[in-house]
Formats: C-alpha cells, structure tokens, sequence
C-alpha cells in the first residue's frame, strides 16, 4: 500500500484513541467525522489549480448533553487548528457571521471588520436549528465555496477550513428554525449522536475532565496533502461509481416539473418523498466512500458494502418526505434502506 494511505490510517487510529481521552464511547460516530475530516470535496470551480477545496462538513443530530460539541474540541485540537464556536440564537445577524463594513470616523476610510467565521480553520455552528433563516444563508457561500463577502468584497477563507453543525431532534417548537434543503444540502454526512450505552455513561459518573489533555497529531497541511493523496490512490470501479449514482437517483421520485421523468425502483420514494437526493449528493458519496474503505477497512478499493454502509449518512438530510408519510409511520431510514434493498449491486 501506498506509504501515504498507511500514514493515514495510522492517523485515524490515533484520532480515534486520541479522542477516546475527551469523549467517552461513540466510536462509529468519531469515526465517521474522521472520514469527513480526510474527504476531498471539490463544489466549486477554481482556476488555482493548487488549492484544495474542501466541502467535506459535518452535521449532528442528537439531544443535549450527548457530547456533540466535543466533536469540534477534539478535531481542532489534534490539528493544532483555530477552533470558534458560534452560539446558534434567534436573534444572530448575519454581520455577526460573517462580519460588516463601517465609515472609520477617524480617518473616513471604510474598514472591514471581521466575524467569526472568517478567521475559524475549525467551526461548530452550535444549534444551527436555533439560527433565522436570513443568518442561516450567511453559512451557505462559507460552507459551499470556502469564501465570504462581506460588503462588494470577497474574501477566501483559510485552506483548512471545516465546519460542524449541531441541533437537537427535540426542540423543533418555540425558537427553533428548520434548515432548508439548501443549506442541509451543504453538510457531507449527518450523524445522529444517540444516548451512551449504560456501560459507557456509568463511566462517566467519575471521568475526570481536567487530566484530558489532548495534544496535535498531524499538522494542518499534511492533513491537506493526505485527502489529494485519497482521492488520487484509492480505486473507486467504473460500476461501482454508476451504483452510487442510480442509489441517489432511486431517491427522487417522478418529477415533470424538475424535468426528472424516471420511476424509482421504490414505491416509498414515489409515494412518500418531495425531494430526493442532490447531485451534490453523488459528489459526496464518491469521495466519501474512498475514506471510508482505507480508514474503516485499511483498503485501497473500495466494495459494494463500503458504498452501502454510507447510504443513511449521505441521504439522511437530503431525502425530504411529503406531510402524509408520518401518517404512514414511514420515516427517511425506511425509504433510504428500501432504495438499497432494491437497487441492483454490481
């Protein structure tokens, strides 16, 4: 195997044990925001060929106190990256996003004043669901093209650039703010962060949080350098890249109004789903699914199981179901699990 490969699964392993130190338990999903973290995700056209655009974000789901910020604390900080944390509120402007322009009144000359999001190389967007939609739009140029604009000026963001999204499943009433398609859209996976086994919350009960003391494994540009070498060493078949995209397609049910004329293999999709899976959707999976089989499997080909095994992180948040199929008891697992059942492997 390519030395480069075997760095990298060294380096997830250290990751996993590393993070083991500040979050107890949730291996698959320390794992998982791994794979997002290594994954090179081109979404925008650049013409300096040297700059790696990467849209590999990270968005959990799951109830208060399960430890989903810590996701953000311990990615920062084996990095050695810059970490901010963005507190989601009813009343977040934009300007406090992303930044604003003002009159010096000392000079008279326009000064730029930056928000967080400019500066962070690693940002947890915290309850995102609790951020109005006009805030939420802030998100979209940072988390799709890995710039921002503030004013008429357009600024890049820096080259390590990764973001993680929480809300909670719960709080979907008073002060809470659904994500559109298209900013959900913008996230690679989700993951739903459940409860702790029991095994794993009683140790909690005397974990001690001031001897964790997480140290930096890999720097910031070598973590770069490692997604290019993923995407460019790890086979991904011809067929198996048509299986990714007939999966997204089987999601979309018969649509003339977006020019979508085919019939998914599941009645699900064609009786319960309003939108299915993105292109963007593809592009992910494609690029996903190469992580996946090196650091989950230390291989350097990717199997119809690796692809499968991505199926309800990758759809999960793209998959939006009609009004009428909760009084059906269907939910997005069950459509996307039906879309695998059905869609022939290769």
């Amino acid at each position: 195997m390519n030395a480069d490969l075997e760095q990298a699964i060294s380096f997830h392993d250290a990751i996993v044990a590393e993070g083991g130190k500040a979050l107890v338990g949730y291996d698959t999903a320390k794992a998982l925001a791994n794979v997002v973290l290594m994954s090179e995700i081109p979404t925008s056209y650049d013409k300096r060929e040297q700059r790696q655009v990467n849209a590999g974000n990270l968005l959990l789901r799951g109830v208060p106190g399960v430890g989903k910020t810590f996701f953000g604390v311990i990615l920062a900080a084996i990095s050695n990256a810059k970490f901010v944390r963005l507190q989601g509120r009813a009343d977040l402007q934009p300007t406090e996003v992303v930044g604003f322009q003002m009159i010096n009144p000392a000079t008279g000359e326009l000064m730029t004043e930056f928000g967080p999001l400019a500066e962070a190389e690693v940002i947890l967007l915290d309850e995102i669901n609790r951020i109005p939609l006009k805030s939420q739009s802030a998100f979209l140029e940072a988390l799709q093209d890995r710039t921002i604009t503030v004013g008429k000026t357009t600024f890049e963001l820096p080259a390590f650039s990764f973001a993680i999204a929480t809300m909670n499943p719960v709080e979907l009433g008073q002060g809470t703010f659904p994500l559109s398609e298209a900013a959900a859209d913008r996230f690679a996976i989700i993951v739903n962060v459940p409860y702790l086994s029991p095994a794993d919350e009683e140790r909690l009960v005397n974990f001690d949080f001031k001897h964790v003391h997480l140290k930096p494994l890999m720097s910031k540009e070598r973590i770069i350098e490692l997604r290019a070498v993923i995407t460019r060493e790890v086979f991904l078949h011809e067929s198996l890249a048509k299986y990714i995209r007939r999966l997204v397609g089987a999601t979309r049910p018969f649509n003339a109004e977006t020019d979508w004329r085919t019939r998914s293999p599941s009645e699900l999709v064609e009786t319960c789903v309003d939108l299915g899976g993105s292109p963007r959707a593809t592009i992910c999976w494609g690029r996903l699914v190469k992580v996946w089989a090196l650091l989950m499997h230390g291989r350097s080909e990717v199997y119809p199981e690796d692809v499968q095994a991505l199926a309800r992180y990758v759809l999960g948040h793209r998959v939006w179901l009609g009004p009428h199929a909760a009084s059906h008891g269907v939910t997005v697992e069950m459509v996307i699990d039906d879309v695998v059942d059905r869609v022939p492997v290769p």
